[in-house]
């Protein structure tokens, strides 16, 4: 079961008070992921509560100073707490470039894994600026062909995926396997 919990806001104290929510509801026990969206540019410190309660930290940053800024400070409080707390940092993804020479010198310095750089797609900026997804885009835009609802897998298909995995299973690199006998191309994140 997973939560997802965006924090917008830079004050200390709603990140705080989201915390408290979150024990309250024991959604730490409750649930196996909590995405917790935290702007990286608190700089009081709003991002580093959230990783008290992580087993895992992936940083989302642009190619841009500011972003690689807060990214440095976000893999210092995971460096620090991972001291106390089972924490690690798992990588990092660039959201939003059309460039990654900011990115990969960064990683050059402090290595880590880039678990995946997603491109600059002006569609959904334009979206934004319409006030509409790009679901209701696509109705009337031809040019929006890419975007689809996927298809409904028939009972039969969707039970003979896992058995034909672990019928087939390649023990060296099974993931590559199955992605190999569906024609699906790997997305580059690292099983963790």
């Amino acid at each position: 079961m997973k939560l997802s919990v965006q924090v917008r806001s830079s004050p200390f104290y709603v990140v705080g008070e989201t915390i408290k929510l979150l024990e309250e509801l024991n959604a730490f026990y409750e649930y196996d992921i909590i995405l917790f969206d935290v702007l990286g540019d608190v700089v009081c410190g709003g991002f580093a509560t959230p990783l008290n309660y992580a087993h895992y930290c992936i940083i989302i940053t642009d190619n841009g100073f500011d972003s690689l800024f807060a990214a440095n400070r976000i893999s210092a409080s995971v460096r620090e707490k991972s001291n106390t707390h089972p924490l690690r940092l798992a990588g990092l993804v660039g959201n939003r470039t059309s460039e990654r020479d900011l990115i990969d010198k960064y990683v050059e310095s402090c290595p880590m894994p880039v678990l995946e750089v997603l491109p600059l797609v002006e569609d959904i900026r334009i979206s934004r600026v319409k006030g509409k997804t790009l679901f209701e885009m696509a109705e009337y835009q031809e040019n929006l062909n890419y975007v689809f609802i996927p298809r409904e897998i028939p009972d039969r298909e969707l039970f003979s995926l896992p058995s034909d995995f672990y019928l087939n299973v390649n023990l060296e690199n099974p993931e590559k396997v199955m992605l190999e006998e569906q024609n699906v191309p790997s997305l580059g994140f690292t099983a963790i």
